[in-house]
């Protein structure tokens, strides 16, 4: 959105640098991306976020420049005059989802010309070209109250004025002389034997004002942001006009500026306004009455305020304030704003008028108690969150950031079958919500090893959707993914296991499964409860997601990891080495090595930590049998363990191993 100093001031005196201009409005939320001086007149370029449709006014802009330097607007709003009703003409709205309002004013007598240097300024710094003193009026108005307006020809129009959607097929000529096929996504205006506008997005050029015009039909209408944004792709035409329209229009500001625009005709251009003409009903605007407490206030934004601050820059914003008692205010939110809905809506408006920066920072409150299930909030999981994120940074891990949208068809090839489709996808290639972190991982490793990056480790944190029964859910989970020579699926579930340490989680166990797209799976559990599964990606998935190499991947899901967790006790670290020793084992493959990693831990008062190093896979080995080089870490908190004091230790585990069915020593 452009926006000219000149036409601001219209509205306010501003006394200010205009280079200062840039800096307030940013703080404010009001992002300045460009300004420069055009003839004698300042131009900023401002980026409009998609819920403050009233910044696409220069009343709108006037008035948070005014918030920002602490000064009330002058706004002149014109005394509706309606005037006779126009009887040679009826409107038709054939739909009022698509048109709840229409208003119509006849004006003769015209004379159309060039607008004076002064007045053509005003909209040609705001991006818009001068074309005659009528077109510019509208244009003009358009700008100051953020409705845009229409003007046709009057004495080419055919009979009576339609709202209706286009026919199949039906063309279309419009103002920069290009041919459309529409069709019954397009919303447009007709008379009895054309069309003569696509609604919200250009006039026709069957009915445009020239210099031989001498009477005109004045436009101003509310339509359906929806319908005009389909309306709009569809022929793939973006217009001022239309991108005001699709992010809604205030019917307050409609009529002020369909009778501005009308004086201003009749001023500037010589007319004489003959009549009036309605249709449908105009939306009812109702204030939102929200109250608020003074103290939550305060403790939300974090800092001590005053009352009369507070008051001042909500009545500013155009809030109607009342006390009610010494802590409470009822307020109506602004006519202009539909945004403004909660509590936190009207702190945050007052916060970024009274200036983020004279918020002291503070650490923010954390429970003590960061478990027990349900009783987990918001601040309490986003503090875990990053928490975990910065645990597993540690362990050498990378944070990747995937798209929450996937391809439907790819998600049914992996076995995903709960999928929750978009219905108005802009690519088919995102037409649904990822059901898991799998792919989204998966195309990140792909994209690195196809730039012969190896040894990969990437990890995510962030939300799964999927349908359950008639319901859908949301999940917030951890996916891992490895790759590399050195990092199997061993290697997975070590990560995996000291994470669940980190959390404190005990009594977690595992269950072989079948998973489509992975072999070698396995289900973590912690008693009932399902935490995640980990495995390696079979040989058809890594063909249909060529992949260069072999990927294992793993999921936990955050709620139970959190809710199972247990309050964290820490003991202080050794002072002493850490010694190890290698042993080689081979294991009957109905054994679980959960049974294994028991006998060894049996006696643990110096055993710190147990990891498979290699798995042997020679064609020497039983078919029945795995073999493992297990390496077992000694560490003592009181001393130094000699050799011969750790080869003692190591020998009774081979000896205890060794009377194990099913198990050799090697």
């Amino acid at each position: 959105m452009r926006f000219s100093l000149n036409f601001v001031k219209e509205f306010l005196s501003v006394d200010v640098s205009p280079q200062d201009i840039p800096s307030f409005l940013t703080m404010v939320g009001m992002e300045v991306e460009h300004y420069e001086k055009i003839n004698g007149d300042w131009v900023f370029d401002v980026e409009v976020t998609t819920n403050r449709y009233d910044w696409l006014s220069i009343l709108g802009i006037a008035r948070e420049i005014a918030a920002s330097l602490g000064r009330n607007l002058k706004v002149k709003y014109p005394t509706i005059i309606k005037g006779s009703v126009i009887k040679k003409r009826d409107i038709i709205i054939e739909d009022v989802q698509d048109c709840p309002f229409y208003v119509g004013r006849e004006i003769k007598g015209i004379t159309v010309g060039d607008s004076s240097k002064d007045f053509s300024s005003r909209i040609i710094n705001c991006g818009i070209n001068s074309i005659n003193n009528v077109v510019d009026i509208t244009n003009y108005c358009m700008l100051k109250w953020g409705n845009p307006l229409h003007v046709f020809d009057s004495d080419k129009l055919e009979g009576n004025i339609y709202v209706r959607r286009a026919k199949e097929g039906e063309s279309f000529v419009g103002i920069d002389d290009k041919p459309r096929n529409l069709n019954k996504t397009n919303l447009v205006i007709s008379d009895d034997k054309k069309i003569i506008a696509l609604a919200g997005i250009m006039g026709a050029k069957n009915t445009e004002v020239d210099v031989n015009t001498k009477n005109v039909f004045l436009e101003a209408a509310i339509f359906s942001p929806l319908t005009i944004r389909r309306s709009r792709r569809n022929v793939g035409l973006d217009t001022e006009s239309s991108y005001r329209f699709e992010r809604m229009v205030s019917p307050v500001h409609l009529e002020y500026a369909s009778f501005e625009s009308a004086q201003l005709i009749e001023k500037l251009a010589q007319g004489i306004l003959e009549g009036y003409k309605q249709a449908g009903r105009k939306p009812v605007v109702k204030r939102n009455k929200i109250c608020i407490s003074f103290s939550k206030m305060e403790d939300y934004l974090g800092t001590s305020l005053s009352k009369k601050k507070v008051n001042k820059i909500l009545k500013i914003l155009d809030f109607e304030v009342n006390f009610v008692d010494e802590d409470k205010l009822s307020v109506l939110s602004p006519l202009s704003r539909f945004d403004v809905e909660r509590e936190v809506d009207v702190y945050e408006e007052f916060a970024r008028i009274y200036g983020y920066e004279k918020i002291p920072p503070r650490i923010p409150f954390l429970s003590g108690n960061l478990k027990k299930g349900l009783n987990i909030n918001s601040k309490n999981l986003f503090h875990l969150k990053n928490e975990l994120r910065n645990f597993i940074s540690l362990l050498g891990f990378r944070e990747v950031i995937t798209f929450s949208l996937e391809d439907a068809e790819e998600l049914n090839k992996i076995g995903e079958n709960k999928i929750i489709k978009i219905a108005n996808p802009l690519r088919k290639q995102e037409n649904a919500l990822r059901t898991t972190l799998f792919l989204g991982i998966m195309k990140s490793i792909k994209h690195n090893l196809n730039r012969a990056k190896s040894g990969l480790r990437v990890f995510e944190v962030a939300d799964i959707y999927f349908k359950d029964k008639q319901n859908f859910k949301e999940n917030q989970v951890l996916g891992l993914g490895v790759s590399g020579e050195l990092q199997d699926v061993f290697y997975l579930k070590r990560v995996i296991e000291d994470i669940i340490n980190y959390f404190n989680v005990s009594e977690f166990y595992y269950k072989e499964d079948n998973l489509e797209s992975f072999s070698n799976i396995l289900r973590i559990l912690i008693g009932d409860s399902e935490l995640g599964f980990f495995g390696k990606v079979n040989q058809e998935q890594k063909k249909y997601l060529d992949l260069k190499e072999d990927v294992y991947f793993g999921q936990l899901d955050l709620s139970v990891l959190i809710n199972k967790s247990e309050v964290k006790k820490y003991k202080p670290f050794s002072l002493y080495p850490e010694i190890w020793r290698d042993l080689s084992i081979s294991l009957r493959k109905d054994i679980k090595f959960a049974e294994v990693e028991k006998i060894i831990r049996q006696d643990s008062s110096y055993i710190k930590n147990l990891s498979v190093i290699d798995v042997y896979k020679g064609k020497d080995l039983p078919a029945n049998c795995s073999v493992f080089t297990l390496r077992i870490f000694y560490q003592s908190q009181d001393k130094t363990l000699t050799s011969e004091e750790v080869d003692s230790y190591h020998n009774k585990i081979r000896l205890k191993l060794s009377e194990k069915e099913g198990l050799t020593l090697r």
